[in-house]
């Protein structure tokens, strides 16, 4: 495959897998606003906010916790900013946007109902504002964009051959939902101490969902985890195991551990069969493999290393693209090489 082709597999994959995270983040903030207390309402901001490793154009958050309607204003201006502000290169937009002319520069290896699929997304939403969502249920409008992109995966997964394309672009998808979730992971602990008095539940109250702590809960929900998770540990929503099921359980479609298995997978399919002599694929192992058997043996009172163990995976994922990069889009050709 020409690197090219497989330089715009790979960032598809990566934008639309980040538009429907922050579709995601978003549409559960707009849940927590409906009856949550201002200074909650405040503190999910900040971890959204963290989560993305954005700051507001503002430079930043700086809410009014005693003024109901400043708080609803500011909302205002929030969402914008993540969605349709064209000065954001992660608002969903710009991610969309990003996505199709990658689609576009590649269409030989992107098919008609993919090319379809990504064009009605992003034509959805090219000529709206935040003021035509935010009049009435704009939680609908993410539900949708979030729709539009899960579609596109499954036309992908039903329809794609198994080549390096494919490949590429689950490898895309899926180092950014190991960043994505490591950051998450973080700004929840740095707002949301799990040691914290009101974390987790009330043990022994029949309406657990109401004693739990709400803010956990919507963690799951936004990693689309909370039924797992309450098959596996009925109604202990205690925030330690709710941590480690999203870090280390295999099982689990929006866990890190899961999402690397997908990048090994995928960069031992793009390898031909051949060992990987690029720092790639041994950096992806021995993250993995750092899961599987350090992360068992953390403390998990020391919420400290666990946000610096988090921190570093996200930037091992960051290392991980650059070594992606300069093995399989960026590298010099020999004589008698071809491309990926």
């Amino acid at each position: 495959m020409l690197s090219r082709s497989a330089l715009g597999l790979y960032w598809i994959g990566r934008y639309l897998e980040r538009a429907q995270h922050s579709c995601r983040l978003i549409a559960d903030q707009l849940e927590t606003m409906k009856d949550r207390p201002v200074d909650e309402i405040d503190k999910s901001w900040r971890r959204l906010y963290g989560g993305l490793g954005r700051v507001p154009a503002g430079g930043e958050l700086s809410s009014n916790l005693g003024d109901e309607g400043f708080m609803l204003v500011d909302a205002f201006t929030l969402t914008d900013d993540l969605t349709f502000d064209a000065g954001n290169p992660d608002s969903i937009r710009s991610s969309l946007a990003n996505a199709r002319e990658n689609a576009r520069q590649v269409r030989n290896v992107v098919d008609e109902d993919l090319w379809a699929c990504l064009n009605l997304a992003f034509f959805d939403l090219r000529d709206l504002d935040i003021t035509d969502i935010w009049r009435d249920r704009p939680g609908d409008f993410y539900r949708r964009t979030e729709d539009a992109v899960r579609t596109f995966f499954g036309i992908a997964g039903s329809n794609m051959y198994r080549d390096n394309g494919w490949h590429f672009l689950q490898l895309g998808r899926f180092v950014e939902r190991a960043q994505l979730i490591s950051a998450l992971l973080e700004a929840q602990l740095a707002v949301y101490p799990a040691g914290g008095p009101d974390a987790g539940r009330i043990d022994g109250d029949p309406t657990a969902d109401q004693a739990a702590d709400p803010d956990w809960l919507s963690l799951l929900r936004i990693c689309a985890a909370r039924e797992a998770y309450g098959r596996l540990h009925s109604l202990h929503y205690e925030p330690a195991a709710v941590v480690d099921f999203l870090v280390a359980d295999p099982l689990l479609s929006r866990s890190i551990r899961y999402a690397l298995a997908q990048v090994c997978q995928a960069l031992d399919a793009v390898s031909a069969g051949r060992p990987l002599i690029a720092e790639a694929g041994r950096r992806a192992g021995r993250l993995a493999a750092a899961i599987d058997y350090d992360w068992p043996n953390r403390d998990p009172a020391d919420e400290e290393a666990i946000r610096a163990t988090l921190r570093g995976i996200g930037e091992a994922c960051r290392r991980l693209h650059d070594d992606i990069d300069a093995a399989y889009f960026s590298y010099g050709l020999e004589d008698g090489e071809d491309g990926p």
